[in-house]
């Protein structure tokens, strides 16, 4: 066989090959992608909210998420720092807040979202009723929590003298 004939059996050979490798870094690509914007979607939507569930699972994966990215690690290290620290110390709440803005706003950068630290603190939409809900619950749980500790709450499991009868219905049969 001449060269140009072993090429074109090579190309032949590697062209599907080589394909299939190039759609396969392309979907790793697009993944990765997309967990980056979901990741940012969810801490950009629960910012209000930053410790409900979804905020905190978002924030302890930007390690795994961004593993290659020195500069949103480092900051989300120095959000961790923070936490950390006196809760109770004047200003904390505030250098709490311009930590996650400066975090959420290098994501965004990342992915291409330009939005201004002043916007991430304050373009958000968060109900006045929402947060009474947030206070009453938190009030209920601490009282519930002082009631049992003081002793002025006290549960009692016990199992009944005669079990209750069960009645599982079986298919109705028409009468005739």
């Amino acid at each position: 066989m001449t060269k140009p004939e072993w090429i074109t059996v090579a190309a032949i050979i590697l062209g599907p090959i080589l394909a299939l490798l190039a759609q396969r870094g392309l979907d790793w690509l697009r993944e990765k992608d997309a967990r980056r914007r979901k990741l940012y979607f969810t801490l950009m939507s629960t910012r209000a909210v930053f410790a409900s569930n979804e905020h905190v699972q978002a924030l302890n994966s930007i390690d795994v998420v961004f593993t290659n990215d020195r500069n949103i690690r480092e900051l989300w290290k120095k959000c961790l720092d923070h936490l950390a620290t006196d809760e109770n110390a004047p200003g904390w709440n505030e250098a709490l807040l311009d930590l996650r803005a400066d975090l959420y706003q290098a994501i965004g950068n990342k992915l291409g979202y330009r939005y201004t630290t002043d916007y991430i603190k304050r373009g958000l939409y968060f109900p006045k009723y929402h947060d009474a809900v947030l206070q009453n619950q938190n009030k209920v749980l601490q009282g519930f929590a002082k009631a049992v500790e003081d002793g002025k709450l006290r549960v009692e499991v016990s199992e009944p003298e005669q079990p209750m009868p069960v009645h599982i219905p079986g298919p109705r049969i028409p009468r005739q």
